[in-house]
């Protein structure tokens, strides 16, 4: 009797396991549509970074070293003579290194000390002026001009969902022609892109005031998958 009930109870759970994948046989998969859209803001910059790099060469590393040091500080000096309250100046490397003869590469000739200054602020205005300036007191050389914003986490996240939006809209379109509607999102996908592109332009070119400033893009892009009946 026992085992009768046992076999019964088994030959059941074996009917509706089948019921059951029977069911899940004939119960169709939701049609998917996948868009990867990327969207861009363009934006005015309200910060500028330039570099400059002062080189000093003497026959003694201590000579080379103590004469940047002084040219350097002359530099900075002139520079903040003519900053505005929200400027950020400040030395970010210096080097020291040996100076050879083509013709030996035993004993230095000299030695090369550089060192870099970086200027950061949000008086694009003035940038022509500080260039001019650091060109004036000897500087060795000025690098590019990088633009970027105060404003990145907030056009990051409007980036993100214009390109959410855009998405949206090409789905639909995709969707009517494949005969489907959409129904709803079951994935998004979105990480920051890393940090904005700044926009650049040589210093050397721009040193003559007023210094021109185009638009920078920041862009983000966001992978979506969409249901549709």
């Amino acid at each position: 009797m026992y085992r009768r009930f046992v076999f019964s109870v088994f030959g059941t759970l074996l009917i509706i396991t089948f019921a059951c994948l029977g069911y899940a046989a004939e119960k169709p998969s939701p049609s998917t549509i996948e868009v990867t859209e990327r969207a861009k803001i363009m934006v005015m910059p309200n910060m500028a970074t330039v570099s400059f790099a002062v080189e000093t060469s003497a026959t003694t590393a201590k000579q080379a070293a103590s004469e940047n040091a002084e040219k350097t500080n002359k530099v900075l000096n002139a520079l903040r003579e003519i900053t505005a309250k929200e400027v950020t100046i400040k030395t970010s490397g210096f080097s020291l290194t040996p100076i050879y003869d083509r013709d030996s590469s035993l004993r230095p000739k000299g030695y090369r000390a550089r060192n870099s200054v970086i200027l950061a602020t949000k008086s694009i205005d003035k940038l022509g002026t500080f260039i001019d300036e650091a060109s004036r007191v000897g500087v060795s050389h000025i690098g590019s001009l990088a633009f970027s914003t105060d404003r990145d986490e907030e056009l990051r996240k409007e980036a993100a969902v214009k390109a959410v939006q855009q998405a949206k809209e090409i789905a639909e379109d995709l969707a009517k022609a494949a005969g489907l509607t959409i129904k709803k999102i079951i994935k998004l996908s979105y990480s920051p892109g890393g940090p904005v592109r700044p926009y650049r332009m040589d210093a050397m070119a721009a040193a003559r005031t007023p210094i021109e400033v185009g638009e920078m893009s920041i862009e983000e892009s966001v992978h979506v998958v969409f249901e549709a009946y």
